[in-house]
């Protein structure tokens, strides 16, 4: 799947938490604050691009200078591409990674509150290259400023409504692995371990597509990256995301 689609997937699946799921009680959902469900939709967007990270042509490379090195130092070190930044371990590495950011605060003489570091550059960091993905800031700079901004007022002035941060990260990143599951190149759910398909199994034409010799899973319903069927996903989508985003602010208003 492409940047943009991943950066789409990570709005719509917070929208799908945010405002569809709170309407069905049984999933014990608590409705959220309009600001809420759209600052955590940019976040979730943004944490879509970020496995990746392994692959040095990556949106990321080009977020700060010297991008390149940090992405292709991750790309050595978890095996390349698709393979130990699209697995379940580095989901489970992330959701602890952003539960141990969200814990760093910092107490300035200057301010009545602690202030939430950590979670506050991630946010920034994130907002800007989600932004800059969807191509709703033009420039890099621009991404940076809208991205500074955003960190800074939820940092300094809603340190206490933070608590989605963790959740909303993880469940970016994790979209976007189900993204590239959906395509034909698959990922290795398993990485590092690498479970081969049985033999017999390359002789049955609809499981040898889905469980491949290399040990990588995949449900091709989207085709190759970049298919015609992936942009019509993205367009559905990018309505759900924006008929949630209308729900969420009209709802104060309805009786």
């Amino acid at each position: 799947m492409m940047g943009v689609n991943h950066a789409i997937s990570g709005a719509a699946a917070w929208t799908a938490l945010a405002v569809t799921a709170p309407g069905f009680p049984a999933l014990g959902y608590t409705p959220m604050e309009p600001w809420q469900v759209i600052t955590g939709a940019v976040i979730c967007a943004g944490a879509a691009l970020l496995p990746d990270a392994d692959h040095h042509s990556a949106t990321i490379a080009y977020a700060v200078p010297g991008g390149g090195v940090v992405t292709g130092v991750a790309g050595a070190l978890t095996g390349g591409h698709r393979h130990g930044m699209h697995s379940i371990l580095a989901v489970v590495g992330i959701w602890f990674a952003t539960g141990w950011l969200a814990g760093l605060s910092w107490q300035p003489a200057w301010w009545g509150s602690a202030i939430p570091i950590g979670a506050a550059l991630a946010i920034m960091f994130l907002v800007t290259i989600s932004l800059k993905v969807l191509k709703l800031a033009k420039s890099w700079p621009r991404a940076w400023m809208f991205g500074i901004l955003g960190g800074a007022v939820l940092g300094l002035a809603m340190p206490d409504a933070l608590g989605w941060f963790q959740l909303a990260v993880t469940v970016g990143y994790a979209v976007h692995l189900l993204g590239d599951y959906l395509t034909v190149q698959g990922i290795n759910w398993f990485w590092p371990l690498k479970i081969r398909a049985p033999k017999f199994i390359s002789n049955i034409p609809i499981l040898k597509d889905m469980w491949g010799e290399n040990g990588y899973f995949s449900l091709p319903l989207l085709g190759t990256a970049g298919s015609w069927r992936e942009a019509i996903v993205g367009w559905v989508m990018s309505l759900y995301v924006l008929a949630g985003f209308g729900a969420s602010l009209l709802s104060p208003l309805l009786p």
